[in-house]
């Protein structure tokens, strides 16, 4: 699937049901009619959206220019209300719907050229798959480039990743360092910009030592509930209650870790940011505390 802005009253519009916070984040290259692409580096368009509105989120590209959509990324970043959203293409008031969905907090809608919407929901069946995986991946020319120069215009949390990869950490290991449910729409997109490819057994430095999660034990995830429902309930007393509830509930670190961010804005209401954020953080840092692994003989 690919989107294109191919005139000048082309453009593309968010339509959003509530008055909730939703990002918006855009890239993509202008292509002359003639020409090719006018630049080789990725533009960005970023756009805050906190009401029920229609909202334009790409402009139309300048006479003679087309503007084609490498990637979108809507996140309602609101911590209680979900959002209905609609992507939608006007061409000369002409609209066509490209793509509704439900988002509850925290939850993130991913349009990548040539793979279409990807990762639409929270999947962390996705992640627990990709987790155990004991592939490595290494950068290509071109994802070295992009390190170097930031080049293609990757947002942060692919490009984080893109940093990491080095032919030697395996995807489980890898996996700490992005949101639960954004690994595998990352992976994907590496891959498929040519930035990262399969790495080879002359990539892996011999000796060394592979690490992952320490809360994969369970018994270690165990100590990190327990610690963090006491901690909370010691600040809080009895209005710690839900908050108890949705941790205990959780039955794997993955899980825990999707969680946080709503975890988090409640925290920060009732302990105030400094000490909220501090807490929250805490327990990500646990949650996401690497350890070497030992190598079955």
């Amino acid at each position: 699937m690919s989107i294109m802005l191919a005139a000048i009253t082309d453009k593309l519009e968010l339509v959003t049901s509530a008055a909730a916070s939703v990002d918006v984040n855009v890239t993509y290259v202008d292509i002359g009619n003639a020409t090719g692409p006018t630049s080789d580096v990725a533009k960005k368009k970023d756009t805050a959206i906190s009401t029920a509105a229609t909202t334009g989120i790409l402009a139309p590209s300048a006479a003679g220019t087309q503007r084609n959509v490498k990637q979108i990324i809507i996140r309602n970043t609101d911590a209680l209300l979900s959002n209905d959203v609609t992507l939608r293409l006007s061409r000369n008031a002409t609209v066509s719907e490209l793509h509704k969905q439900t988002l509850a907090p925290g939850e993130t809608l991913v349009y990548i050229e040539g793979a279409g919407f990807t990762n639409p929901k929270l999947n962390l069946s996705d992640d627990r798959a990709i987790a155990e995986d004991t592939t490595t991946y290494r950068k290509t020319a071109k994802g070295a480039q992009e390190v170097a120069d930031r080049a293609f215009g990757l947002e942060n949390h692919v490009r984080r990743l893109l940093i990491m990869i080095d032919g030697n950490r395996d995807v489980a290991e890898l996996s700490v360092y992005v949101r639960p449910g954004e690994l595998k729409s990352a992976l994907t997109r590496l891959v498929a910009e040519g930035l990262i490819e399969t790495a080879g057994a002359g990539d892996r430095i011999p000796g060394r030592v592979t690490y992952a999660p320490a809360a994969n034990d369970p018994v270690v995830f165990a100590g990190i509930k327990t610690k963090a429902m006491a901690d909370i309930r010691d600040r809080l007393g009895p209005v710690s209650n839900l908050l108890v509830t949705e941790i205990n509930s959780c039955s794997s670190p993955l899980e825990l870790r999707a969680k946080l961010r709503n975890l988090e804005s409640a925290l920060v209401h009732l302990l105030g940011p400094a000490e909220g954020v501090a807490l929250a953080r805490r327990i990500g840092s646990e949650l996401t505390r690497l350890i070497p692994q030992t190598s079955a003989e």
